[in-house]
């Protein structure tokens, strides 16, 4: 029997959640880019709950994709100390895809501090818009 990889097709969640992060970040910047339709009568009883219920789910997702974020990329030094002797003997195996994802959380983790220091307000929505498009980061480090 031939082997099938198995991956979990979530299409909607790849392309919803990173545009959520921006119209986030948008909103936040710029309210005033709210459609009007919204702040008038026409979004008015049920409507208006289930858009909230939507807005509300979203941001769940988004908050538990940043805390992934966050946990792999404070893990990733730890990770990379830990295992170093592992890493660095060349008659160890070594899973490289392993490898190659903590040091790009790793280089991501530091990227995002050192902007943190320049310019803590740019690294906060940077951090946003990785939580939201994490799983394009996962795909490109694996």
């Amino acid at each position: 029997m031939a082997h099938l990889e198995y991956r979990q097709s979530r299409p909607w969640i790849e392309l919803i959640l990173p545009l959520y992060a921006l119209a986030m970040v948008i909103v936040y910047y710029r309210p005033q880019a709210l459609p009007a339709a919204i702040e008038e009568k026409f979004v008015d009883g049920m409507f208006r709950w289930a858009l909230w219920g939507i807005v509300g789910a979203m941001g769940g997702v988004l908050a538990l994709s940043a805390f992934f974020l966050a946990f792999y990329l404070l893990y990733s030094p730890f990770y990379l100390v830990e295992n170093a002797k592992r890493i660095l003997d060349p008659h160890a195996w070594v899973d490289q895809r392993e490898v190659r994802f903590y040091v790009g959380c790793f280089l991501v983790f530091c990227s995002l501090l050192a902007l943190g220091f320049l310019n803590p307000e740019a690294a906060l929505v940077s951090f946003t818009l990785l939580a939201g498009s994490a799983q394009f980061l996962w795909r490109l480090l694996v």
